[in-house]
């Protein structure tokens, strides 16, 4: 499977929202949460680093923080 990482840019002009900063299974419950809202997701894995507010609980849990993007499936963002 071929990662794609995408521009800033990109997500805005693709409408993808910031909607959450998540790892471990809180970020599989929330992916299911927004699936069943009807929303895509896409996941981008972030440094520890660049997530400071984040960093220790990630470290601690040895988990990969992701930020999740959501926005309208396609369908829905036709109408």
């Amino acid at each position: 499977m071929v990662k794609v990482i995408k521009t800033k840019e990109q997500l805005e002009a693709e409408d993808w929202q910031l909607a959450s900063v998540s790892g471990g299974e809180h970020l599989k419950r929330t992916l299911e949460m927004y699936q069943e809202l009807g929303f895509e997701a896409y996941l981008e894995e972030v440094s520890a680093d660049t997530c400071v507010q984040c960093a220790e609980c990630f470290k601690a849990g040895n988990e990969k923080a992701n930020k999740i993007y959501t926005r309208a499936k396609e369908s829905d963002r036709d109408s």
